[in-house]
């Protein structure tokens, strides 16, 4: 990846242009891909990356997590420093449903953790989950596999499709976890990247398909109109907010809110440069209203 940086300061925000250019070696061409990185806090480390994902990839993710593929279960909340996260007990502080894929699940899903590996600066190499590194595929000789970059923990935990249905939320939580101190690593997720398939306005029509109202007042029409019977995802999404209420700018002193849009990715750091956690990574989802929330979640440890 060799990529290149411009920003521009526009009164309190600052917006990066990431040019990205991937090479492919064996058609020997590459392509390029400009992502801008908006900063909304510094305090924690918030980045927004608007159409991180295309249209096309936003679909495809809808897909797996409303097809037979996934299989989506009440979600659940890690309560211990292990590194084994999935694991879980509070249920009542998180009420949406989940699943997970593997980044070798398909080519779409490869792109998505190549692009956020690009985009954090991190060998994509180191993206394939612990899952999959582990698998026979890879050998046990070194020589088998000379590209292979060498780590003693997974470094990418497996895609989480997340689902939020009308009333459901996720309370204010910090994503980094403890580590055993029988863990000689001592790993932590230092890294959150949020990727949101469904927006504000945003439904899913009776064949799966994303679609977003024109008006907010035919938005209300058909929320009001609609069937008692019929799916909530046949509703415009309203509400469920990604809240971070510790966050500091020089706009607010009392949080920042993230409205979803499909596409849009952000990136947060749950770990200082110093090594130590962020207490102010604390953040929230917000209730959704009305309609249905689906994003992915990708958690990177160092």
């Amino acid at each position: 990846m060799d990529a290149r940086l411009k920003t521009n300061i526009f009164g309190p925000l600052i917006t990066i242009l990431l040019i990205i250019h991937h090479h492919h070696h064996h058609h020997h061409r590459a392509n390029t891909t400009t992502l801008a990185l908006r900063v909304l806090s510094i305090a924690p480390r918030i980045l927004e990356i608007p159409k991180f994902l295309s249209p096309v990839e936003v679909q495809h993710l809808l897909d797996l997590a409303t097809g037979p593929s996934v299989s989506m279960e009440p979600s659940t909340v890690s309560s211990s420093g292990d590194v084994s996260v999935r694991g879980a007990t509070k249920p009542d502080a998180r009420s949406s449903t989940g699943g997970w894929i593997h980044r070798e699940h398909d080519v779409v899903v490869d792109a998505v953790f190549r692009r956020a590996a690009d985009l954090m600066g991190v060998e994509e190499e180191l993206f394939r989950d612990g899952a999959a590194r582990d698998d026979d595929d890879y050998g046990d000789r070194e020589d088998e596999h000379p590209n292979r970059l060498p780590t003693n923990h997974r470094i990418v935990e497996a895609m989480q499709l997340l689902r939020y249905g009308p009333g459901e939320e996720y309370a204010a939580h910090h994503d980094f976890v403890y580590p055993s101190v029988n863990n000689r690593y001592q790993p932590r997720r230092f890294a959150t990247m949020l990727l949101y398939l469904t927006g504000e306005g945003d439904f899913l029509d009776e064949r799966g398909v994303r679609r977003r109202f024109s008006s907010s007042a035919d938005s209300s029409s058909n929320s009001s109109s609609s069937s008692s019977s019929s799916p909530p995802e046949r509703s415009p999404l309203r509400g469920g907010e990604t809240v971070f209420p510790r966050a500091i700018t020089t706009q607010f002193h009392d949080g920042v809110k993230v409205k979803p849009q499909s596409g849009k990715a952000v990136l947060f750091y749950n770990v200082l440069p110093d090594g130590n956690m962020d207490d102010l990574s604390q953040h929230a989802g917000g209730k959704v209203e009305s309609g249905v929330k689906y994003l992915a979640n990708i958690w990177v440890w160092d």
